[in-house]
């Protein structure tokens, strides 16, 4: 079944970060597009003179009174369709929106959740963190190439966020997981949105090494260093991260 594709029209280009640039999409197609979805992923079909290219983005908001959708697209660290697109995107460009799909996160009422995630996953984690108890134990760590890629969540600041700075840290990010993960409690609820090897790296880590339950922890391979998405994918699904 083809999914259902909304054509959208950029309304605003906002350059929030040396590596991040927000794409804000309006238009009629959105009238029904369904609220309360921050933090899942939608489908953007980029325009080509071949067959259109698609990739997953994260909302960071909604809003149904305007029509605006908002997605952030990672620039001038790699070359590809999207961020070759974001970079070059103006005011009245066309482009494909579909979905929304399903978040990765469904239990919101636990008493403790760690989250990690890189400069290509902060609205998944900023989405997430909006629905959970807050008076649960809730750590995030998000890795980011500059400190001027830190930029604003829309969750409290009580949340213990820690920004791992790339370009300034000593240590490895495995090792600053692990630093904060064993001070919490063995039921947590673990989310990963991360280069895949990181992922790779921090799965035994989390289970074997500090005993987290393997059923409660969501990774999510938003990248793989050195190969494009559409490969990406194909390997994803020949082996699962």
């Amino acid at each position: 079944m083809k999914p259902n594709l909304r054509m959208t029209q950029v309304a605003k280009v906002i350059d929030l970060s040396p590596h991040l640039r927000r794409i804000v999409v309006t238009g009629n197609a959105l009238q029904n597009f369904p609220t309360g979805k921050e933090g899942a992923h939608v489908k953007v079909f980029l325009p080509s003179d071949e067959e259109p290219k698609k990739r997953s983005y994260t909302i960071r908001y909604f809003d149904p009174e305007k029509l605006e959708l908002a997605l952030d697209f990672v620039v001038n660290r790699h070359q590809g369709p999207a961020t070759n697109w974001a970079k070059n995107a103006k005011i009245g460009d066309s482009v494909g929106i579909a979905g929304p799909g399903p978040l990765k996160i469904t239990r919101f009422d636990q008493q403790s959740y760690l989250l990690i995630g890189d400069i290509t996953s902060v609205n998944a984690v900023n989405g997430y963190v909006m629905r959970f108890n807050p008076q649960a134990d809730i750590r995030v760590i998000i890795s980011v190439p500059t400190k001027d890629d830190i930029i604003a969540l829309s969750y409290d600041d009580s949340i213990l966020t820690h920004w791992y700075v790339e370009d300034e840290e000593n240590e490895d990010l495995d090792i600053c997981v692990a630093t904060v993960a064993k001070q919490m409690a063995k039921d947590t609820i673990v989310f990963m949105g991360l280069e895949a090897s990181n992922i790779r790296k921090l799965r035994p880590i989390l289970q074997k090494k500090l005993g987290f339950d393997r059923l409660n922890i969501s990774a999510v391979g938003y990248w793989k260093k050195g190969v494009d998405a559409d490969q990406f994918n194909l390997q994803k699904k020949a082996s699962p991260l």
